[in-house]
C-alpha cells in the first residue's frame, strides 16, 4: 500500500513539477528567407554585367518569455549574407538585441535594423533603391548598403490608444575603419531622434481602412565637422515624412499606395559633390512613391504587381544636380512562402552625380524568394513574428 501511495504521489509531482516548467519554458522562434537572383547591369546603356545575387539571405533564431509581470522578454540572434562587393566579410550579425515589452511600452537593446526609413516599399530587397528610401549614413565611406540600414541600437517607444507609436532613440552607425587599426573601438552614440506613427493595429489590418499609416521622423547625426564648436552647428539634421493608403479596399484586387519624403538639412558649405562624404552632408530632398496592385486568391496572396518611383535634388550645388529612380517588379506565388519575381530598375543621374554613378544604370532582376517562420510553444501573438524584422515585399 506505501508502494502505491508513493508512486502516485511521485506522479502527482512529477506533474506538478512538469506544469510548473512548462509555464516558464521560453518560446523558441525560427526565421529564415532566401533571397536568390539573377542579376544584369547595364551602365549608360553600353557597358553590360552579370552575377548570380544572394544577398540578403539570413536565418533569424529568437526566444520570448514571459517576465514576473505584464511584460515579455526576448532575446534575437540572426546573421544575414551581405552584398557581394561589401568588405563585411560572407556573413554577418545584423540583428542581435534584447527587448522587453508590454502592451504599451517596448525597450529594445543591442543590434539591430536604424531609424532610417518609416515605411517599407514593394521592391526585391530593401536597398534596391537605398538612396531614396532611407537616411544615408554620414559616417559611412558608401562600401556597404548595410552601413546605412544596421547599428547598435538603443530604443524606447510607448504606444498611445493602441495606434500612435512615439519612439525615442539612440544609436550607433557604423564608421570606416582608419588605418593601421584593424577594427573599430569607439562605439558611442553618433545619431539619436525620435518618431511619431499612426499605425493601424495588426489585427485590424484585415479592415483595410483609408489610412494605413502616417509617420514622421527626425534623425539627427552627431558629427565632428571642422571649423564649428557647437553641437547644434555639428549636428547633421534629416526629416522623414510617411504615409500608407489603401485605394481600394478589394478582398481579392487590392491597390494601395505609398510614400516617404526624407528631407537633409545638409551643411551650408557643401556646394558640390565630389565624393560620399559630400553627398550625405549636400542639403537634398528625396521623394519615393508606388503603387501596388494585390490579387488575392482563397484569402492568399498570389500576384503582386508594383511601380516604384522616385526623385532626389540637391538645391544648394552650383550645378543642378538631380537623380531619379524607376522600379517595375511582379511577384507570383508559387506555393506556400515561396515566390517567382522579375524586378527592372532604371536609375538616372545628373550633375555633380554623373562622376560618380555614371549617366544611367539598368539592372534586371529574375529570382525565387523563400521564407520560412516556425514557432514552438507558441505562447505569444505573432506582432514579434521575426519575419518582420526583415524586408517585406508583400506587407
Amino acid at each position: 500500500m506505501n508502494l502505491l501511495k508513493n508512486i502516485a504521489l511521485l506522479i502527482l509531482l512529477t506533474g506538478v513539477l512538469h506544469g510548473a516548467f512548462a509555464q516558464v519554458s521560453p518560446e523558441i522562434q525560427l526565421s529564415a528567407r532566401g533571397v536568390m537572383s539573377f542579376n544584369t547591369d547595364i551602365s549608360d546603356n553600353q557597358k553590360a554585367t552579370s552575377v548570380n545575387d544572394f544577398s540578403d539571405t539570413g536565418l533569424l533564431l529568437g526566444f520570448r518569455q514571459k517576465l514576473y509581470s505584464n511584460f515579455r522578454g526576448q532575446m534575437v540572434i540572426g546573421l544575414q549574407f551581405p552584398d557581394a562587393d561589401s568588405d563585411l566579410g560572407q556573413v554577418f550579425f545584423h540583428q542581435t538585441f534584447l527587448k522587453i515589452e508590454d502592451q504599451k511600452n517596448i525597450l529594445k537593446m543591442g543590434r539591430s535594423r536604424v531609424r532610417s526609413a518609416l515605411i517599407e516599399f514593394p521592391t526585391l530587397r530593401d536597398d534596391d533603391a537605398l538612396y531614396f528610401t532611407d537616411v544615408l549614413n554620414p559616417f559611412s565611406s558608401g562600401e556597404n548598403t548595410e552601413d546605412n540600414q544596421y547599428g547598435n541600437v538603443i530604443e524606447a517607444a510607448h504606444v498611445f490608444a493602441q495606434r500612435y507609436w512615439l519612439r525615442v532613440h539612440g544609436e550607433h552607425f557604423t564608421k570606416p575603419v582608419q588605418p593601421p587599426a584593424t577594427s573599430e573601438t569607439d562605439f558611442s552614440l553618433n545619431a539619436v531622434g525620435l518618431t511619431l506613427e499612426y499605425l493601424i493595429p495588426e489585427t485590424q489590418l484585415w479592415n483595410r481602412p483609408f489610412i494605413q499609416q502616417l509617420g514622421i521622423g527626425f534623425n539627427n547625426f552627431l558629427t565632428d565637422r571642422q571649423g564649428f564648436s557647437s553641437q547644434f552647428d555639428q549636428t547633421l539634421k534629416n526629416i522623414l515624412v510617411s504615409g500608407i493608403f489603401n485605394l481600394k479596399a478589394d478582398p481579392v484586387y487590392f491597390v494601395d499606395t505609398r510614400f516617404q519624403v526624407i528631407y537633409n538639412l545638409g551643411f551650408d558649405n557643401i556646394s558640390e559633390i565630389s565624393n560620399y562624404f559630400d553627398l550625405t552632408r549636400a542639403r537634398s530632398a528625396a521623394h519615393f512613391f508606388s503603387v501596388r496592385f494585390l490579387y488575392r486568391k482563397l484569402e492568399r496572396p498570389t500576384l503582386q504587381l508594383a511601380l516604384s518611383g522616385g526623385f532626389k535634388v540637391f538645391p544648394d550645388l552650383t550645378r543642378e544636380t538631380r537623380q531619379w529612380q524607376v522600379i517595375v517588379n511582379t511577384f507570383y506565388r508559387l506555393g506556400e512562402n515561396f515566390d517567382l519575381t522579375l524586378q527592372l530598375q532604371q536609375s538616372q543621374f545628373s550633375g555633380d552625380l554623373k562622376a560618380l554613378y555614371g549617366k544611367s544604370e539598368t539592372r534586371i532582376q529574375a529570382g525565387l524568394v523563400f521564407s520560412i517562420d516556425q514557432r514552438w510553444n507558441k505562447q505569444f501573438d505573432d506582432r514579434n513574428s521575426l519575419l518582420n524584422l526583415e524586408h517585406g515585399y508583400i506587407p
